[in-house]
């Protein structure tokens, strides 16, 4: 047996599982299940399976990743809704296999890390260009749809966490651009320029509010870094200024954007004007986030239960609405629903989770780091992201990966 283990391509597989992810993440939740398992399994199936296990055992990532996974196993003990428990446990798998499957990859070095990168922005460019297609194509009708807060068809019908990987492969294009790396261009670094600025364009065709704003944070993350540690504030000031001319420009000139703006100032006004019409989009949002706080607030300390948060939440809702055109939603906010499914400590340990990686080791030195976790971070204000096997693979993977070319690489590149 340990011949064939000796024999037994684990980087293969570790590379086969990683390309899984990143494909996946528009193709198919099929493909992210089977990559996932597939990177977990090569940790044990493997010659150095004994201490793969210590190695994980020994990381505080992986450990405090491992901790947001048994907070909501534990959760079970005071979660009714036994069927719900199981399938959100299931959602958080992924925060105990990928951490134990990074384990067994071998050590990315920065071409590989590259090239990681690479396929990732080729991957969502590639995808982009499918929907831009499309939306011309049905120019009239997707338009005419944006105006009643309705979206572009995105892949795996989740247009909110495509934005958020198309905003960051957009980061990723700068950056292998800047880096000068030519791989899958023909020796032409140029063209990730290019894929950049097309990915741009094409983000704010699609008009999904998440992934544009946090394209823009991300923007201004850059622009700081770029003037308080490299002193060229000029060169800020001109970056900030034609930011705010794009975005101007294309709120004004882009018929897409400027439609779902137009919806988003509509709805706006009627909550100012104490008209919350739990019927639109933005008001669903502001109700689940106050459900989600009322829940939160009976059982402050662990919380409702992973397995009982939803027949809470439909609780609130069947007790304020009355409309039946109103479905009961979670709350669209990952730390109010960490708050409300298991409490205070619950949201501790993913705050903790989600923090430490970057503040341990001098990780935060990195910029591309520091841009990936503050785009999360924002993007869990609005959504529940790890509430979903799309976002949590998506956090995951770049999280993981990322961590692993700064642990790696005794003098990574910071700038």
């Amino acid at each position: 047996m340990r011949s064939l283990l000796r024999v037994f391509p684990n980087q293969f597989f570790a590379d086969l599982a990683i390309l899984g992810l990143i494909v996946g993440l528009v193709t198919s939740k099929v493909v992210l299940s089977v990559a996932t398992i597939m990177l977990m399994c090569n940790a044990f199936i493997n010659i150095r399976a004994g201490q793969n296990m210590k190695t994980w055992l020994r990381d505080p990532v992986a450990i405090w990743c491992l901790a947001v996974f048994g907070i909501y196993l534990i959760s079970g003990f005071w979660s009714d809704d036994i069927g719900y428990w199981v399938d959100r446990c299931r959602m958080k798998l992924p925060f105990l296999a990928l951490p134990l499957g990074f384990v067994a990859v071998k050590q990315l070095s920065k071409e590989a890390f590259h090239r990681w990168l690479a396929i990732y922005v080729w991957v969502i460019a590639c995808t982009s260009l499918i929907m831009l297609v499309n939306y011309l194509f049905h120019y009239q009708s997707l338009n005419e749809a944006l105006t009643y807060g309705h979206p572009i068809p995105a892949p795996l019908r989740d247009h909110i966490r495509f934005s958020l990987e198309l905003a960051f492969a957009i980061i990723v294009a700068g950056y292998l651009f800047v880096q000068k790396v030519t791989i899958y261009t023909a020796n032409k670094p140029y063209l990730y320029a290019i894929l950049s600025g097309f990915m741009a364009i094409c983000i704010h065709v699609f008009a999904v509010r998440s992934g544009i704003i946090t394209l823009y944070i991300a923007l201004c993350i850059v622009l700081i870094h770029l003037a308080f540690l490299h002193k060229k504030y000029v060169q800020a000031i001109a970056g900030l200024s034609l930011i705010i001319c794009i975005a101007w420009a294309s709120v004004h000139f882009i018929p897409s954007l400027s439609a779902r703006m137009g919806y988003f100032k509509y709805e706006l006004a009627l909550i100012r004007s104490g008209q919350i019409n739990p019927e639109h989009s933005d008001a669903q949002r502001l109700l689940s986030m106050q459900y989600g706080l009322t829940v939160a607030d009976k059982a402050l300390v662990l919380g409702v239960g992973a397995g009982d948060i939803r027949d809470k939440m439909v609780e609130q809702y069947e007790m304020h609405t009355q409309s039946d055109k109103v479905q009961s939603k979670m709350p669209h906010n990952q730390y109010i629903y960490f708050l409300a499914a298991t409490g205070i400590v619950g949201l501790v340990i993913f705050m903790v989770s989600a923090i430490y990686p970057w503040m341990s080791r001098g990780r935060y030195k990195n910029l591309l780091f520091t841009v990936f976790l503050s785009m999360m971070m924002v993007s869990f204000m609005a959504e529940h992201t790890l509430e979903i096997q799309l976002g949590t693979a998506y956090y995951l993977l770049f999280l993981l990966l990322i961590r692993k070319f700064i642990d790696d690489n005794p003098e990574p590149v910071y700038a």
